[in-house]
């Protein structure tokens, strides 16, 4: 029987770099209306949360100024640089972060782009 190969073209993958996050275009999707974004690193089940934070939240001072990290959009990506928020996932990974790439789901109750850095972090060994 086979087992079928998963795809990159339709599942939303991060890659972690040390000075940026970069989503590739189905990540991104999530993106395309926003500037900015909140990050969120559950330390003890391994998992990172990037959430798009639309507009009119902002404008509604409904979110803490630094909290917000910028979202850069490209042809068919997008990129968040924050260099201590990267510092802290390479501390979680015990690793470098020289373009990790990790599967992500997006959470459609949470409205948040969900990664398990649990499956790098196996990887690794």
């Amino acid at each position: 029987m086979f087992e079928w190969a998963k795809g990159n073209s339709f599942s939303p993958i991060i890659t972690l770099y040390t000075n940026n996050i970069t989503l590739n275009s189905h990540a991104c999707i999530h993106f395309q209306q926003v500037r900015y974004c909140m990050i969120g690193i559950d330390k003890e089940k391994r998992v990172i949360a990037i959430k798009p934070i639309p507009t009119e939240t902002i404008d509604n001072n409904q979110i803490s100024f630094p909290h917000l990290h910028r979202v850069s959009l490209g042809r068919g990506y997008a990129r968040i640089s924050n260099k201590a928020v990267l510092s802290e996932i390479a501390e979680l990974l015990g690793r470098k972060l020289e373009g990790i790439k990790c599967n992500a789901i997006f959470d459609t109750k949470e409205e948040m782009l969900v990664a398990d850095l649990n499956e790098v972090i196996l990887k690794k060994c």
